[in-house]
């Protein structure tokens, strides 16, 4: 039974303008609506109401839909998309922004029964539940002949990495898996960069996102966010035989081609790191892991010499 009910209050800043037109789906076109434009954001009729549960946010231009468009914020933090997991009760504050229009509303969340502990430890967040990750794994992409692969992405060079957390079932086999083949500048004269020490963003290649045993979707895009303790890295895997260890501390929000394709990976503590032919056959067996990944790439390569 629900002992509470949820309050919110709807606090719209109107914002008038006359220079953009939208359609239904939030693109740019032309029309027939009034100078005088109303933007307004509140939570939708059917949202929810409870610690937990998740929260859906829409915006109107006058009469049209232009919630694509919009960007939120959810207590001054910005969020992807427009839905929110609150993990306590109290206001909320949430600020919608589009173009040059911006409207504000709060709202209030309520307990009902016990509350649930925040998420912690390393894990996956998707589809509004946890999954425990255990192993962090980082696979230096490398030729037949053991050597590193140096890609000239726009005038910067780069490694290709594989970067995959997971959770092992009882057969060894991925049961929860967080995986992305990204682009990591070196560091300068040539210096290999490890992806928690690396110059500049990493950029997304492809990926996966594998849950109880199954893939949910594939990746679009992927943002690493590394944090400024717990990130330490070989001084120089070109000379030390592998494989190679470290600590690391981040974040990964991944995302992709169909709503709701959004899982984030949150991982604190050791990683091991091979260099390997990325596009060979699976190597890893003692874990039963897949370093099938292939992919093209239209940048011009080099390699570097590892040590055997």
């Amino acid at each position: 039974m629900r002992i509470n009910k949820l309050l919110f209050f709807l606090l719209a800043l109107i914002s008038l303008n006359s220079c953009v037109e939208y359609v239904d789906n939030g693109v740019l076109a032309g029309g027939n609506f009034e100078n005088e434009k109303i933007f307004r954001a509140e939570l939708k009729p059917t949202s929810a109401k409870y610690v937990g549960d998740t929260f859906e946010f829409q915006s109107m231009l006058t009469n049209v839909d232009v919630t694509k468009s919009t960007k939120f914020k959810v207590n001054g933090a910005a969020i992807k998309g427009n839905t929110y997991i609150p993990y306590k009760e109290g206001d909320i504050s949430v600020v919608a922004t589009m173009e040059n229009y911006t409207a504000t509303f709060k709202f209030n969340v309520l307990k009902e029964g016990d509350q649930p502990e925040p998420p912690a430890g390393n894990r996956i967040e998707y589809g509004g539940k946890s999954y425990p990750v255990s192993d962090t794994m980082w696979v230096l992409s490398t030729n037949d002949k053991n050597q590193v692969l140096i890609y000239d992405v726009h005038g910067t060079d780069c490694t290709v990495w594989v970067l995959m957390s997971l959770e092992l079932d009882n057969d060894n086999k991925p049961l929860h898996q967080f995986t992305t083949i990204v682009y990591v500048p070196l560091k300068a004269n040539d210096e290999i960069a490890f992806p928690n020490e690396s110059p500049s963003a990493l950029q997304h290649i492809k990926g996966s996102v594998v849950i109880n045993g199954t893939e949910v979707f594939k990746t679009t895009d992927v943002s690493y966010t590394f944090a400024g303790t717990g990130n330490t890295a070989p001084a120089d895997p070109l000379s030390m035989t592998p494989p190679w260890s470290g600590t690391a501390n981040f974040t990964a929000l991944a995302t992709g081609a169909s709503s709701g394709n959004s899982a984030q990976l949150f991982w604190e503590g050791d990683y091991v790191a091979i260099p390997q032919k990325i596009s060979a056959k699976p190597v890893i067996k003692s874990m039963n892991i897949n370093t099938n990944f292939k992919f093209e790439t239209k940048y011009n390569v080099r390699v570097l010499n590892l040590k055997k």
